[in-house]
């Protein structure tokens, strides 16, 4: 039995040392990487330069066809200022952590990585930490910019760290996926490539998909057209959706959430809701316009007056994206663990 303890103490102690040979090296070796070359001050460059010119612009349009500034125009540049944060920093994360472990072994360096004392854990954990403190200096860069709407009014700080915390959250599930696909793949530029799509593919493609899927399976399901609209029993929003950005929007909008156009789907405003009752028939469309809702998914309970569910479906929107991003990035980093495994753990099984 003490023989037994012994093992186990002897193993755990191995593992973590190095999990710290692997962390604290990795992660300097890479922000020293990053920070000598090019690419990060050009990358720095274009986006503050897009997030500027967009604000600019927003601002110049408003100017000439109002000629004031009111309160509303630095709620609507905010909105617009989080959606294009969010979005960049969507299309960041892969792009910088794909190359990570590929970029090794294009560099002939990833043999010599495997034969130190570092972990496998420990380097996959410390290249996914180097991409996430790099997109948090990208977040904290972006916050003079997004301080313009401060002249305005109408935005509590609170909001805005909101807006901050889904900038991390997205970079934190979006980041590990590249990590990923580095560690399956074995060019960089098939990595991010592949990346960038499955990301495109999250962040719009699913809520179009529950979209249509809503408007499908609910052509028969709906009330007469002179019924009562509260009749109608929308189903709930599903899993799915909250793997995109869009759908945890809402809660870092000031007010967002009490649109009542769509009554629906958690993203800005009512824009998906719009884009979802063009999939209708025109015979429906125009009974979907006067009823007043959408025919995308809303919260059980929210138009018919029953009980809200309980569990993670009676969570705020945040939080549910935060759940998904972290499953997201838990099954991505324990993939790239075993991608980069010398002897896989199912060949060994083979063998028994």
């Amino acid at each position: 039995m003490s023989a037994l303890t012994g093992g186990i103490k002897t193993g755990w102690k191995e593992y973590w040392a190095g999990l710290r040979n692997g962390l604290a090296p990795m992660l300097g070796k890479e922000m020293r990487s990053r920070t000598r070359g090019w690419r990060s001050p050009a990358l720095l460059s274009v986006y503050l330069g897009l997030l500027s010119a967009g604000t600019v612009a927003f601002l110049w349009l408003n100017l000439q066809q109002v000629g004031n500034i009111y309160p509303q125009v630095g709620l609507s540049l905010y909105g617009i200022m989080v959606f294009g944060l969010v979005l960049l920093l969507a299309f960041i994360a892969p792009a910088v952590s794909a190359g990570a472990i590929s970029g090794e072994r294009e560099r002939r360096t990833y043999d010599l990585l495997l034969v130190t004392r570092a972990s496998l854990t420990g380097i996959v954990l410390g290249k996914w930490l180097a991409s996430i403190v790099y997109l948090l200096f990208l977040v904290l860069a972006a916050l003079p910019v997004l301080a313009v709407v401060f002249l305005y009014g109408g935005v509590p700080p609170a909001t805005v760290m909101m807006a901050v915390l889904l900038c991390m959250i997205t970079g934190l599930g979006y980041g590990a996926l590249g990590i990923c696909l580095s560690a399956v793949l074995r060019r960089s530029q098939a990595a991010t490539i592949v990346s960038l799509v499955l990301v495109f593919i999250l962040i719009f493609g699913t809520p179009i998909v529950a979209g249509i899927a809503a408007a499908r399976d609910n052509y028969d399901e709906r009330p007469v057209p002179y019924g009562d609209p509260d009749d109608y029993r929308p189903p709930a929003i599903p899993w799915y959706v909250f793997m995109s950005p869009l759908s945890a929007m809402t809660d870092a909008m000031p007010d967002t959430g009490n649109i009542n156009t769509g009554r629906g789907i958690p993203l800005i405003s009512s824009v998906m809701n719009e884009l979802m009752r063009q999939f209708q028939p025109r015979e429906m469309r125009e009974y979907a316009m006067k009823m007043g809702y959408s025919t995308g998914y809303v919260p059980s309970g929210a138009a018919t007056g029953e009980e809200k569910p309980g569990g993670p479906a009676a969570w705020p929107f945040w939080a549910r994206f935060a759940l998904n991003q972290a499953v997201l990035a838990l099954v991505s980093l324990v993939v790239a663990v075993l991608a980069i495994t010398p002897r896989k753990p199912w060949v060994r099984l083979k063998r028994i």
